[in-house]
């Protein structure tokens, strides 16, 4: 009795390319998934539900599209690129924070670990002011003295070099005419005043000191 010979089947091999196809569907269905969430909970709705729709279209086999694979990375990446741009187009700037602060009232001031605290104490206004060569020069509105001082809170010597404006109640800003140039160098727990000069017209009202350090809030002084 003859035995019938068996079909033995080639076993198919799983190459690099297939492995790496592979991965790279999976990492860019996620990445789009991932960005449309992320879009979605930003309050972009409809951006992130096409975000959702790309990560699914990642995952159709291309037997079902009819499209090569080529030109499924390059619908894919054109896609997903696209509605990146829109969504940073669209995306709301964040609103401005500012924390309010009367004179002799201090506040700290952040510039990465170095923590400064700082106190606006006094104003003073004059129509005439001495400059570094000894000229005395004259306005006809007043040159307002902002009079400060300025608290090292860490342990170790820093610099400051911090930014500061002028408004009025008008909105109207006023940029530093002068300031003392000798701050710098401040000792751990020492204090070392300071003073910035703005010019401003006579009928300016509303005052307030605005600075700025490394956080997204702005500190704000009442002059008056």
């Amino acid at each position: 009795m003859k035995k019938s010979p068996i079909n033995k089947k080639p076993i198919k091999e799983i190459g690099v390319w297939t492995v790496t196809c592979w991965i790279f569907i999976g990492l860019a269905g996620l990445i789009s998934v991932f960005s449309g969430i992320v879009t979605i909970k930003a309050g972009q709705l409809f951006i992130g539900i096409l975000f959702l729709v790309f990560g699914v279209f990642v995952f159709v086999p291309r037997k079902y599209l009819r499209i090569s694979r080529p030109l499924k990375v390059i619908i894919f990446i054109s896609a997903y690129f696209t509605l990146l741009v829109i969504s940073g187009i669209n995306t709301p700037k964040p609103e401005q924070q500012y924390e309010y602060y009367s004179l002799e009232q201090p506040f700290n001031l952040t510039f990465g670990n170095n923590i400064f605290s700082m106190k606006i104490n006094n104003v003073s206004k004059e129509t005439q002011i001495i400059v570094n060569n000894e000229q005395t020069i004259s306005s006809s509105g007043f040159y307002l003295f902002v009079n400060g001082e300025i608290t090292n809170l860490g342990k170790v010597t820093s610099d400051l070099q911090f930014k500061s404006e002028l408004k009025d109640s008008e909105d109207n800003l006023y940029i530093i005419f002068a300031t003392d140039t000798r701050v710098g160098g401040f000792q751990p727990n020492l204090e070392k005043k300071f003073y910035n000069v703005f010019e401003i017209p006579r009928q300016a009202s509303g005052l307030k000191f605005f600075v700025k350090d490394k956080t997204n809030v702005i500190k704000v002084v009442n002059l008056e």
